[in-house]
């Protein structure tokens, strides 16, 4: 019996992408939840984070950068440890680590504290992103990881969502059991990455020749169906050679530096709504419920642009059309200042950014082949992009409120360089989704087939002449 791809492409969706999409919701809430808690009570004097542990000038700047300083270091061998500890063990010791400390984090008094724990939380989370990725390759075609991709990352909306909503209900906790607000905020929002964590460890599927809810003939199928070019669970955990021919490589460099482009604006909006949204005038549950639009209408925009990206299997103009849409709202913010509808709009815009990552990630990926080159060019990649997340929150100083023209009009300006680097990628790759090898065969065989058309064509045309009038 011969096996559906389309049904069986369904089977992985639904037994795959719940558990990372619920994981990276989770990820990303507790990540960026100190946007929230610097906000949250900030009606009541003294009852925001900001105020308890005074976090005055930069010092809530500095806050959020160090977290990424060993998170950036730590990025690199991430992908190969999941490839030698298998997926559901990695990702799930992942989880578990920076539960913990998250919810310890409740327990902060001073300033110094915050930075010691937002350094064991950049720790404990390091790879997760890249990790889960490099998951996916491992059991969709290129043409296929885009869409999936845009529903894992589009969880980072949900979690903006999410986290606006459960904070405007934390407001309403202060004081309860002798906790602020923004306490129960980390004690609630870290809790579910340990409990989901250990079920990931027991439950999570790692690879497709040993998943159990595929038959041996659906699992025969899953391999084969990828093609050479896929990640396996066969390939040798880490290739001395090939991880230095990947690095060598120069566009190895010019997509990081294109991810770091991007990614400045990921982290402008990821740390920055809710402060940004405050400095528009709201304060209390008012500012912490007007986060959730901009991450609803992201979501939406981010999963419309990557489904068509796969649809089409096209690549590039999609990279283009979001980072133009993105690109809108920061020069909203940076020319707007006085009217509040029009900067909420620029808001609104930027929450898009992941509408360009996600075809720029999954182009990335079909530039590369095997398990050593896949893990060095997504976690590589994204752990250098990710410098921008020390960089960026400096670009948003409390000093610079309530416009923060500086910026604005500096992420404006990447996105504008990040153009014309995808337009360097277009020319030098093309723009499909499928690996460049499977392309070529394709066109190869296009071209057999026009020839073959050509060449028989004078034959019927002969055929044709000697053919009776009376016929």
């Amino acid at each position: 019996m011969s096996v559906d791809e389309k049904a069986l492409v369904r089977k992985l969706d639904m037994n795959l992408l719940p558990w990372i999409c619920v994981c990276y919701l989770i990820n990303y809430l507790d990540r960026t939840n100190i946007g929230n808690g610097y906000t949250l009570n900030n009606d009541k004097p003294g009852a925001s984070m900001g105020e308890s542990l005074g976090l005055d000038g930069t010092k809530y700047n500095f806050a959020v950068s160090i977290f990424f300083v060993p998170y950036v270091l730590m990025e690199f061998p991430s992908n190969i440890m999941l490839k030698y500890f298998s997926p559901s063990i990695w990702l799930g010791r992942i989880m578990i680590t920076w539960g913990i400390v998250t919810m310890c984090t409740a327990a902060v008094s001073t300033y110094e504290g915050l930075v010691i724990c937002r350094v064991f939380l950049g720790l404990a989370e390091a790879g997760f992103f890249p990790s889960a990725l490099f998951y996916l390759c491992f059991w969709y075609k290129p043409s296929e990881r885009a869409s999936r991709m845009a529903l894992f990352a589009a969880s980072v909306s949900v979690a903006g969502a999410f986290g606006g909503l459960i904070s405007t209900g934390i407001s309403y906790m202060h004081d309860v059991g002798g906790l602020k607000g923004w306490q129960w905020l980390y004690i609630i929002e870290g809790a579910p990455a340990i409990i989901v964590g250990i079920l990931v460890l027991f439950f999570m599927p790692n690879y497709p020749d040993s998943a159990k809810f595929l038959t041996e003939e659906e699992r025969e199928f899953a391999v084969s169906r990828l093609g050479d070019g896929t990640p396996k669970s066969t390939d040798k955990h880490f290739d001395v050679q090939v991880a230095l021919e990947t690095i060598k490589d120069p566009w190895f460099w010019v997509f990081s530096i294109q991810y770091f482009l991007m990614t400045n604006s990921l982290n402008a909006f990821g740390y920055f709504n809710s402060v940004i949204i405050s400095a528009l005038g709201f304060k209390g549950p008012a500012a912490q419920a007007l986060t959730i639009p901009p991450n609803v209408f992201g979501f939406i925009i981010i999963v419309s642009n990557s489904f068509h990206s796969d649809k089409t299997r096209e690549r590039s103009r999609h990279i283009l059309g979001g980072l133009a849409l993105t690109s809108l709202g920061y020069l909203l913010l940076a020319t707007v200042s006085n009217n509040i509808p029009v900067r909420y709009i620029g808001v609104l815009l930027i929450a898009c950014t992941n509408s360009a990552v996600i075809p720029f990630i999954a182009h990335r990926t079909r530039t590369v082949s095997g398990s050593t080159a896949t893990a060095l060019a997504t976690g590589g990649m994204i752990a250098i992009a990710n410098i921008g997340g020390i960089t960026a929150p400096f670009l948003f100083p409390s000093t610079a409120s309530p416009t923060y023209s500086w910026g604005n009009w500096t992420v404006f300006a990447f996105l504008i360089a990040s153009m014309g680097v995808t337009g360097l990628i277009w020319w030098k790759f093309g723009s499909g989704s499928e690996y460049e090898l499977v392309e070529a065969k394709e066109e190869m065989d296009t071209t057999a087939v026009v020839a073959a058309d050509e060449e028989s064509a004078p034959e019927k045309a002969t055929k044709k002449d000697s053919v009776p009038a009376s016929a």
